[in-house]
């Protein structure tokens, strides 16, 4: 049976026919596109008819970047994200710990936290987490996923104490004068305390996997990435696709360094989807966070004399796992946020380049690429490496970035422009839990760059709307090896779109973050719908 979308407009985001007026599905793909009456030629009775009514509708949006499973999972902690001061932190825990049945065992987890719009202007630590609860274990999650702190619980039962040492990549606040933990934990150290954390049921991941996908799909997702996937993780993936529940193409990146073999374990999903699911390639982490001040750095933070944050491998192990992503003709994420860690990525991958006969590096890609420099992106321009920037940034910690890195380099967040001027192709993303996976938002921070505060954040650096929605659809196609398939409503592609109320091509530039989805639809199947458009049948 075909389907007919017709009586609102089709933004194609193909560049020689921007608009259609209906376009035509069956089983799935793009049948036809193009103009009303010549498409309901194709009309054969009973077929669908799906008036848009005066909406637009566009590709499905692409999530350049976030972590899927960590998103199902934090719809299970208590959002702290408008907290004001530590003891409004203490009460909403405490509120929490009462609409929750626990056990004594049982972890209490708050997260988005983030200590830059705190009135004490710093992190927690056990001691005031410790009156949240000494019963429960307590664990806190910055708003960036770098860091977190933990209560006095906490620590007693993962073994941290005095005697535990910092690493290269990642330490431990500590008591004012002694070597006592004081909960804090950031970089490799937290990442190490989460995941020895219990996990959920079977069966409550899965139905937790259902409600993010809910999530995704009502800011117009139809493709998205699970940014950093173990062995225990895919197994829960592969789950949620054997049982059906992934209505939603999920794309997992392996993590390199501990389950660099999981391609060849599953090759049903190594670079091919399976009930939604494939492996894209592989993950790695360079740095830390630029609002959290671990962001490796080429030159000191702002008021700092020589800390310019760290880095997560000496060269020569990047350079390892550079040439084992070639070896095994895998793409490679870099989660890169520093100059510094944006110039060790490149500065690696030209150096393994130089002795290879193949110059292929299979879109590798650059996750954030927060202060990366025009000259590193001309580099990456010639190496054929994608930036994908969470440029929500620029909104979301755009006052905290001047604090930190100075006017100059601020202004230069997410440089969208010098990759557009570069003719580059480029993605954006919400590295979801971290914000959520507002598409429309996300635009509007492109084309706006401007701070929680109102302050403009390099107005050198804005893009115009249609080269900001391409980041989301036909680049971030690309991106994903996927451009033959997703990323343009064009026959023979998927039937992925998300319906909007309006134009953004036509909109005040500082309205687009208010255009609401009113539906998501997936392979011709409605995921999400907001109510506003109907459904009929002719």
């Amino acid at each position: 049976m075909k389907t007919f979308y017709i009586n609102g407009t089709i933004l194609t985001m193909e560049e020689d026919a921007l608009y259609a007026e209906a376009v035509c599905t069956e089983n799935g793909r793009i049948k036809a596109v193009g103009n009303q009456k010549e498409i309901m030629k194709l009309w054969e009775k009973p077929d669908e008819i799906l008036d848009l009514k005066g909406a637009v509708m566009l590709p499905g949006f692409i999530d350049g970047h976030s972590h899927f499973v960590g998103t199902a999972n934090a719809m299970t902690q208590c959002d702290l994200s408008s907290c004001s001061n530590f003891e409004e932190i203490i009460q909403r825990m405490r509120e929490f710990e009462g609409e929750r049945k626990l056990s004594d065992s049982d972890w209490l987890i708050g997260c988005n936290y983030d200590h830059n719009f705190l009135a004490e202007g710093k992190h927690p630590n056990k001691e005031v987490l410790d009156q949240i609860s000494t019963k429960h274990p307590v664990l806190l999650i910055h708003a960036s996923s770098h860091m977190g702190v933990t209560n006095s619980r906490g620590l007693e039962i993962q073994g941290i104490d005095e005697h535990t040492e910092d690493r290269a990549d990642g330490r431990y606040g500590r008591m004012e004068g002694t070597k006592i933990p004081d909960g804090y934990m950031e970089e490799k150290v937290f990442l190490e305390f989460q995941s020895k954390l219990p996990m959920p049921s079977v069966e409550k991941i899965m139905a937790l996997m259902g409600e993010a996908q809910k999530f995704y799909a009502s800011y117009g997702i139809t493709t998205v990435q699970d940014g950093m996937v173990g062995k225990p993780l895919f197994q829960l993936l592969k789950t949620a696709a054997t049982m059906g529940i992934l209505k939603l193409d999920i794309v997992g990146y392996v993590d390199i360094m501990t389950a660099s073999d999981l391609p060849e374990e599953e090759p049903t999903y190594d670079g091919k989807y399976w009930n939604h699911l494939k492996l894209g390639g592989y993950k790695i982490f360079l740095d830390g966070s630029p609002q959290g001040k671990t962001a490796w750095m080429l030159k000191p933070y702002e008021g700092e004399k020589d800390y310019r944050g760290y880095p997560i491998h000496s060269d020569e192990e990047l350079r390892e796992y550079i040439a084992l992503a070639l070896d095994k003709e895998e793409q490679l994420l870099a989660h890169c946020n520093g100059d510094a860690a944006a110039e060790q990525y490149i500065s690696q991958f030209e150096k393994e380049l130089e002795e290879r006969k193949n110059k292929d590096i299979y879109r590798a890609v650059m996750v954030h690429a927060q202060l990366v420099t025009k000259e590193q992106l001309g580099r990456m321009k010639v190496l054929g490496m994608i930036p994908s920037f969470f440029i929500a940034h620029t909104y979301y910690w755009g006052d905290i970035h001047r604090k930190n890195f100075g006017e100059e380099r601020a202004n230069r967040i997410s440089p969208a422009r010098d990759a557009m001027e570069y003719e580059m192709k480029f993605t954006f993303h919400q590295d979801t839990p971290v914000v959520p996976p507002d598409m429309m938002r996300t635009v509007f921070c492109a084309v706006n760059r401007i701070s929680r505060t109102g302050k403009e954040m390099g107005k050198e650096q804005k893009i115009p709307v249609l080269e900001a929605l391409k980041a989301i659809t036909s680049y971030a196609a690309y991106q994903y090896h996927e451009e033959n398939e997703k990323g343009t409503i064009t026959v023979g592609k998927y039937a992925d779109f998300v319906v909007l109320d309006r134009n953004p091509l036509e909109t005040e530039p500082g309205l687009l973050a208010d255009i609401q989805v009113l539906m998501t639809i997936k392979e011709n199947q409605m995921i999400y719908k907001r109510g506003t458009c109907n459904e009929s049948e002719e």
